[in-house]
């Protein structure tokens, strides 16, 4: 598909399903600018075959970054598209012996040149599923969550979650994910109860969990699920959220949820993670690499490993995928690693540097690389997808009351 046939009206379904280079039609659809052509063609776009053919291989060939702001009453995410195949700007490799602060200097990423952006009032970012996007409205009189599409500018709010006694505060986790099996789109978040104990001043530990399917009228309650230590980088693999939990025994470090059985179950961690050796992790994520679940860690503060679960839970089948000696990488620092976003394609690791830029690091090549500078951003970054999946597809005709924002110049008012 090229511009010209843009701006010459002349489209058919088979022009758009065969042409995945649609980058143009997603900047037309964005910022709102259609004629009658263009118009009919994002009809055509929004069809259920085209969109699942094009997320298969959105996954694969662009990247997509969400980076969230949040001040006094107001959060905005600002959406940023790039190929980061092309991106190979500046790199150093393990023979280099200068600073942390080696890259070239770039044009960073600013609101202004955001592809678009969402804002609302309170607005927080739960997560991303096949060009989906769950937020979180944290209204002091009716808190709410909502599922949208922004570049179909297509939202939908969620049943509000019946109060519960005693009485519960949302303990900043949540997930949104998707079951393969039953094609079905689920929300859960984790509370824990506002009551302390009179004599020790201390709070509960005690948690519950909500869980929501999209398109059904209610949440339902998980009883004494596991208490969580901080949100994964990429939580989802094998129709089932993981996190890294705050337990002190090694082989309770590792929770998932199956969506489609809604059970908790505690994964086995590598052989060598003994109560000694986890000691001495300065920190640990998980993720999924090739659609394997990925655990990453600092050991002693000069070390970094990433060990992948080649046969999903069975504990022998740990397998290091690559470590890197932090010591003969441009004098790099522990922070310099700590807030991985996501593995690529091609196995590269994407994380955020002390300095604030985008980096990746090749396995194979042994090399890091700049992708963005990202300026003076000190929130949270992370990966997207678009595409073209309507939530009436995703949550059902009959059971969706579709929204569409509000917009501005290139700026989506939600909520408000």
């Amino acid at each position: 598909m090229q511009s010209s046939a843009l701006e010459g009206g002349e489209w058919s379904c088979a022009d758009v399903k065969d042409d995945f280079n649609i980058q143009l039609v997603k900047k037309v659809a964005i910022t709102g600018q259609l004629n009658d052509a263009a118009s009919t063609t994002l009809e055509l776009l929004k069809d259920p075959y085209f969109a699942k053919i094009h997320l298969a291989r959105a996954l694969t060939t662009t990247s997509n970054l969400i980076l969230q702001e949040h001040g006094s009453k107001w959060g905005s995410l600002y959406f940023y598209t790039f190929d980061i195949g092309e991106a190979d700007l500046s790199s150093c490799c393990s023979d280099d012996r200068i600073s942390h602060s080696y890259f070239r200097h770039l044009h960073p990423l600013s609101k202004l040149n955001a592809d678009f952006s969402l804002r609302g009032k309170n607005l927080a970012f739960i997560g991303s599923c096949n060009g989906l996007i769950c937020l979180y409205c944290n209204s002091s009189s009716k808190p709410f969550y909502s599922i949208c599409n922004p570049i179909l500018r297509e939202y939908t709010e969620l049943p509000y979650p019946a109060a519960s006694t005693p009485s519960y505060i949302y303990s900043n986790h949540s997930a949104f994910g998707f079951c393969p099996r039953t094609k079905q789109y689920k929300v859960i978040r984790f509370l824990s109860p506002t009551s302390v104990d009179p004599f020790t001043s201390i709070h509960s530990r005690r948690m519950v969990a909500d869980i929501h399917t999209l398109g059904s009228d209610s949440w339902r309650r998980i009883e004494n699920p596991v208490w969580l230590k901080q949100q994964p980088f990429d939580p989802f693999v094998n129709g089932a959220f993981h996190w890294i939990t705050a337990s002190h025994k090694p082989s309770e470090l590792i929770s998932s949820f199956d969506l489609e059985t809604e059970q908790f179950r505690v994964l086995p961690p590598p052989p060598h993670f003994s109560l000694h050796y986890v000691k001495k992790f300065s920190w640990i994520n998980i993720g999924v690499l090739r659609e394997c679940l990925c655990l990453c860690y600092i050991y002693e503060d000069a070390q970094f490993e990433a060990w992948v679960m080649k046969e999903y839970g069975v504990k022998e089948s740990w397998t290091k995928e690559f470590s890197i000696d932090m010591k003969f990488y441009c004098k790099l620092r522990v922070e310099d690693l700590s807030r991985p976003i996501k593995f690529l394609s091609n196995g590269d690791l994407c994380f955020l540097s002390a300095s604030d830029s985008l980096v990746s690091f090749s396995p194979k090549k042994r090399t890091f690389r700049e992708l963005k500078k990202m300026g003076p951003w000190r929130t949270e970054v992370t990966a997207h997808v678009l595409s073209f999946i309507s939530l009436k597809d995703a949550v059902g005709a009959k059971r969706c009351k579709l929204n569409n924002f509000r917009r501005g110049r290139r700026m989506f008012n939600f909520g408000i």
